[in-house]
This record gives C-alpha cells, sequence and structure tokens, in this order.
C-alpha cells in the first residue's frame, strides 16, 4: 500500500489521526529526553522510600513528554534481607494513551540486576536511572541512584534527523 500525506481534505477524502502524525515526527526524531538543561527529569532522592523526577521533557516513538514540576515517585518497600535495582522509567502506553514516568520494581537478590525495560507495540520505556533499593531502607540516598539519561541503549537524548545525518 502507498501512503503519502499530508493534504487537505476534499469532502472527507483525507482522513488522518494522532498515529499517523507520530510516525511521521517519530521519523524525523529519535527517541530520549530533551537536553534543554543538565537537570531535564533528572531522578534525585525524594521523601521517604521514594525518588523525586525533576521537571523535563521526553520523545517516545512521535510522541511528546512533558513534566511540568518535579514529582514524587515512591518505590515498593524493600525487602527485609535482600537489596534491588528499581529503574524509573517514562513509559508510552498505546493501552492508555499516555506517557507517564514509573517505577519498575526490580527483584531482591545477593547481587541484584535491574529489571528488563519493557519495549513492544504497546508499551516502550525510557529508562532515566537506576535506583538501587538496599535491604530493608526507609530512604535512598544520591549514591543509590544512576543516572541513565545519556546511555543510548537506555534513553539517550533526542536527536532530529537533520543533526543525525551529519554525525
Amino acid at each position: 500500500m502507498e501512503k503519502s500525506g499530508f493534504f487537505n481534505s476534499s469532502d472527507g477524502d483525507r482522513v488522518y489521526d494522532a498515529t499517523d502524525f507520530a510516525a511521521y515526527f517519530g521519523s524525523l526524531v529519535s527517541n530520549g529526553i530533551f537536553y534543554t538543561t543538565p537537570t531535564n527529569l533528572q531522578v534525585s532522592p525524594g521523601t521517604g522510600l521514594a525518588v523525586s523526577v525533576a521537571a523535563g521533557s521526553a520523545w517516545i516513538n512521535g510522541y511528546r513528554y512533558e513534566n511540568t514540576d518535579a514529582m514524587n515517585i515512591p518505590l515498593a518497600t524493600a525487602n527485609g534481607s535482600n537489596p534491588r535495582i528499581d529503574r524509573i522509567v517514562v513509559r508510552l502506553s498505546m493501552i492508555n494513551r499516555s506517557i507517564q514516568l514509573a517505577a519498575v520494581t526490580g527483584t531482591p537478590a545477593v547481587t541484584p540486576t535491574a529489571p528488563a525495560l519493557t519495549r513492544t507495540t504497546d508499551v516502550y520505556e525510557l529508562c532515566i536511572a537506576d535506583v538501587l533499593v538496599p535491604a530493608a531502607a526507609t530512604s535512598i540516598a544520591a549514591n543509590n541512584i544512576t543516572d541513565t539519561r545519556l546511555n543510548t541503549n537506555l534513553c539517550g537524548l533526542v536527536n532530529s534527523l537533520v543533526s543525525a545525518v551529519y554525525e
């Protein structure tokens, strides 16, 4: 099937929806965070067993996300015996038709590993930080947060087709 666009409609012969625009913009702009400031979606310790995510914006598969205020993201209760690694993600859900911040809870273990990111046609996640949750923890220290925003395998920076050609 051939597709082209975007053209003005004549008697309703041209109908476009959000997926058409997302596909178009997704072909011009890569997934990642916008690095307008160094604190864009930066994760830091929150209140109690939580993290705080700074204001910022991201782009996933042609869809835009913006968080205008710092958000407190609660983490699951710590395991009493073993540490775990949680992931703080920006999650696109085609089912819910939204992009939101979320914590993905890891599995407690003597030597924990971060949980896998979900990257399907229905859900696509960008990891902005890994958080080590120590055994029996009631709060998170700054040195337990690993910033993954610049890691291109986990998140990366938004890049346009124009600048990508020259890299």
